[in-house]
């Protein structure tokens, strides 16, 4: 399946969905865009939402794709301690998966 970039833009800034259904959904297809969805993920973790970072930081833990594993490292340094918390859980998945 192709999808724009500004498509994979739109899918991200729905992570804040008020509905969670929504926002599972969400991120099963940005899960299944893979490397589609991986460049715009990474960009997520400086999103101006929290809550947007916080759901891009855990879906790039659950794609466990090693090209996330440096930006969520310097993401550690964010000042939010629930996005930083979600950071280290994703590099932690990402780790146990690369061995």
């Amino acid at each position: 399946m192709e999808i724009t970039e500004e498509q994979i833009e739109g899918l991200i800034n729905s992570l804040n969905d008020e509905d969670y259904d929504v926002r599972r959904y969400v991120e099963n297809v940005l899960i299944k865009l893979d490397d589609q969805s991986i460049g715009p993920l990474i960009n997520a973790l400086n999103h101006q939402n929290p809550e947007i970072q916080i759901e891009a930081a855990r879906i790039l833990g659950k794609m466990g794709n090693k090209q996330a594993l440096n930006p969520l490292i310097q993401a550690l340094k964010d000042g939010n301690p629930d996005f930083r918390r979600e950071v280290a859980l994703a590099i932690d998945k990402i780790v146990d998966k690369n061995p």
